[in-house]
């Protein structure tokens, strides 16, 4: 079995973070539509989904009813929206490189994931990840927000797996257990960790378990 040197990769401040290269330039009605998305994102994390009404919305956003209607046609459908804008935002860009070696990818990965609990992390009360916070409010009757949270958490285990694949191939990772399975495991520690952060904040705290939580899988 291959080890990794933890204390070398612990000081996650000295680590880059890979953003998503944006592709064409967004139109004026894309534009405007994330930039609705993007108050969502931030309303419906702070408050929770059943707290945020329209109005609220668009009092945030400064646009007419009619506005928000001409791009989503519900809340619920709004709401599906702005998990895709979360998952496009926060959580695609933090993917392995296939190029790279387990190594420079599990700590591209890790520092991803640091970036993003400081995003969290930037307002005076910690936002908790959007789509668990979701989650917790969805139920099998929201057909539209149910659905695109169930394709997003395969998305995000796809994401996750290949990485821990690609550890397992090289000789980082136990095989004893799948790659879904400890994928399952390290996103189960993400959502823990986050819900527990709206509770007691601790933003170092919150890093330090996910490196333990990959370290664990490594040994």
């Amino acid at each position: 079995m291959v080890s990794i040197n933890w204390k070398q990769i612990d000081d996650w401040s000295i680590f880059g973070y890979r953003n998503g290269q944006q592709g064409e330039l967004m139109n004026k009605s894309t534009s405007s539509k994330q930039s609705i998305c993007a108050v969502g994102e931030k309303l419906f994390a702070l408050h929770g989904y059943s707290a945020v009404g329209i109005k609220l919305i668009l009092d945030e956003v400064g646009i007419p009813k009619g506005s928000f209607y001409h791009y989503f046609a519900s809340k619920e459908a709004f709401a599906a929206e702005v998990a895709q804008y979360y998952f496009d935002q926060r959580i695609a860009p933090i993917a392995m490189e296939p190029q790279a070696n387990f190594k420079t990818n599990v700590t591209a990965v890790l520092s991803g994931y640091h970036q993003l609990i400081d995003f969290l992390f930037s307002d005076n009360q910690p936002r908790g990840c959007l789509m668990g916070n979701l989650m917790v409010e969805v139920n099998p009757q929201m057909v539209i927000l149910h659905q695109t949270l169930n394709r997003l958490f395969d998305q995000w285990l796809s994401q996750f797996n290949a990485l821990i694949e690609q550890g397992q191939q090289q000789g980082f990772i136990k095989t004893e257990l799948s790659a879904s399975v400890l994928s399952n495991i390290f996103w189960s520690n993400w959502q823990g960790t986050m819900l527990r952060c709206q509770i007691k904040a601790d933003k170092t705290a919150a890093k330090r378990a996910i490196v333990q939580c990959m370290q664990l899988i490594t040994r």
